[in-house]
């Protein structure tokens, strides 16, 4: 195992998680099913989220890997990764000095908020949280998809054992869902999720800008 790839792709999915728009969708989400149906069900229903979710960007970045060797991108990803790196270096520094939702910094665009809310809020039944968490890993893209396009372009330029890197940045990335799944069972509200997230969303962004900096030295 390639200690350099394992410590950036690391990296990289520790940004992708710390994202505070992941982190509400699923606050919202528990809050639903746990006004609705009860914590029981609402533990359910966040353990079939994470699991979609899990599975959704699996498919995803494999599909990515797919196309990238079709059209023969190889020669170039170096430069492209290092771009994109330094775009979101910048995006998350001016997140932490001046916050504004949405687009200046990696979260889910304004546009796309209240079609999440109105899916999530319809999640009254906790196996609906499959087809919701389906259809949210495609609004989460914009949220995600600079870390994890970064962790692929990484991969298709390296010879490792892409499924199994890409199997690893994926369960980092659902660790915090995995952590507010076990804070429902242990009776806390998902409103307190809420309230963490915005109190320390700067801190959450310095926390991603820190890492890309060091995973751009890295790369």
């Amino acid at each position: 195992m390639n200690l350099q790839i394992l410590a950036t792709i690391t990296g990289l999915a520790l940004v992708d998680s710390v994202n505070p728009c992941t982190i509400a969708v699923m606050a919202l989400l528990l809050s639903a099913v746990l006004i609705t149906k009860g914590r029981k069900d609402a533990i359910l229903a966040g353990i079939l989220f994470t699991a979609t979710i899990y599975i959704m960007y699996l498919l995803y970045g494999l599909g990515i890997l797919t196309v990238i060797y079709a059209l023969g991108l190889g020669a170039i990803l170096r430069v492209v990764l290092k771009v994109l790196l330094a775009i979101m270096i910048v995006a998350e520094f001016a997140a932490v000095v001046h916050y504004s939702p949405g687009f200046r910094s990696m979260e889910m665009p304004m546009k796309f908020r209240p079609v999440a809310k109105k899916i999530i809020k319809s999640a009254e039944n906790p196996w609906m949280a499959i087809p919701v968490a389906a259809l949210c890993s495609v609004l989460l893209l914009p949220c995600s998809s600079g870390p994890y396009l970064s962790a692929i372009l990484l991969l298709a330029n390296t010879n490792v054992e892409k499924l199994l890197y890409l199997l690893y940045y994926n369960l980092l990335f659902v660790l915090p869902m995995i952590g507010i799944v076990l804070l429902i069972g242990w009776g806390t509200k998902p409103e307190k999720v809420m309230e963490w997230r915005n109190k320390h969303i700067r801190t959450l962004h310095l926390i991603a800008g820190v890492l890309l900096l060091a995973v751009f030295f890295m790369v």
